[in-house]
C-alpha cells in the first residue's frame, strides 16, 4: 500500500491566518444588534412600559451610530 507523504503547514502560516481571523472577528460589529440591545436597555430604564418602542429605537440608533462615528440618516 503506497504511503502519501503529507506536507504540514508551518506553524507561522497557521498562526498568521488565525490572527487575521481574530482581527476580523473583533472588528466586525452587528450594528443592528447593538441598537436592538440599547433600545431594550432604554425600555427597561423606563420601567418596561410599552408604547415608546419607536422612540427607544431612534434614540438607541442615534447613540450607537454616534459611538461608531457615523451620522444617523
Amino acid at each position: 500500500m503506497p504511503t502519501e507523504k503529507r506536507t504540514s503547514r508551518s506553524p507561522k502560516t497557521a498562526k498568521s491566518k488565525t490572527n487575521d481571523v481574530a482581527r476580523i472577528t473583533t472588528q466586525t460589529v452587528d450594528i443592528q444588534q447593538v441598537i436592538r440591545e440599547r433600545a431594550y436597555e432604554l425600555y427597561l430604564q423606563r420601567g418596561g412600559q410599552h408604547g415608546c418602542d419607536t422612540e427607544d429605537w431612534l434614540r438607541a440608533e442615534a447613540e450607537v451610530l454616534r459611538h461608531f462615528g457615523a451620522k444617523a440618516a
